[in-house]
């Protein structure tokens, strides 16, 4: 495993792996100096949300994170790993990564002129235990777009792999008109609260 930023400024007191997959989750981190490892987590996705279907949104994603991760510490028992996951709602109903630009802009149609929900999940595993988990919502509401300038959108981004079928750190931010809520948890994983647990489990620290 490399690590992730060379030039990190933050040096973790223990070893730490991102248990995922998300090009946005590994970006926050970089950007907040730390260094980590990436691990992509074998946790069955759609085996356990056919499990939790019942639950709450916000619980859903916590329960998805913890499994990433728990993989994860199963195989890195001395490392911290870092799980997380994220789910789009729009009306009590999950909107699915798009996969394809059509299905994209099927999505984004949906969005248009309407409030959705991002919830993201975020956990910290050691020693094949959960020793923190955190879920935070964000509401939006987006423009009333017209078709043009979603397909436009589309056509510029390409966010088929995104939740809500925008990336909200880059042009997708022009999207909306109204964001309640951290633009880190739009993007996936609540970042503040995540390095405020690694300070508190001193893992991290300026000193």
């Amino acid at each position: 495993m490399g690590r992730s930023q060379e030039s990190a400024k933050i040096t973790p007191k223990a070893n730490l792996i991102l248990a995922s997959g998300s090009q946005s989750r590994k970006e926050m981190l970089e950007e907040a100096g730390i260094a980590f490892d990436v691990v992509v987590s074998s946790a069955n996705e759609e085996f356990i949300k056919s499990k939790i279907a019942s639950f709450k949104y916000e619980e859903q994603v916590v329960h998805l994170a913890k499994a990433k991760a728990e993989k994860v510490s199963f195989d890195n028992p001395s490392s911290v790993v870092i799980g997380g996951d994220q789910m789009c709602v729009l009306d009590n109903k999950l909107l699915h990564k798009p996969g394809s630009k059509e299905k994209a802009v099927a999505s984004l149609k949906q969005l248009a002129g309407q409030k959705h929900f991002q919830h993201s999940g975020v956990c910290l595993f050691k020693n094949k235990k959960c020793v923190w988990e955190y879920s935070e919502t964000v509401e939006l509401k987006m423009h009333d777009l017209s078709e043009e300038e979603i397909i436009n959108y589309v056509e510029m981004e390409n966010p088929i792999h995104a939740a809500g079928s925008y990336k909200f750190e880059s042009l997708g931010c022009n999207l909306f008109s109204y964001v309640n809520g951290s633009s880190h948890t739009v993007r996936g994983m609540p970042l503040i609260p995540l390095l405020n647990a690694l300070r508190d489990l001193d893992v991290i620290s300026l000193e």
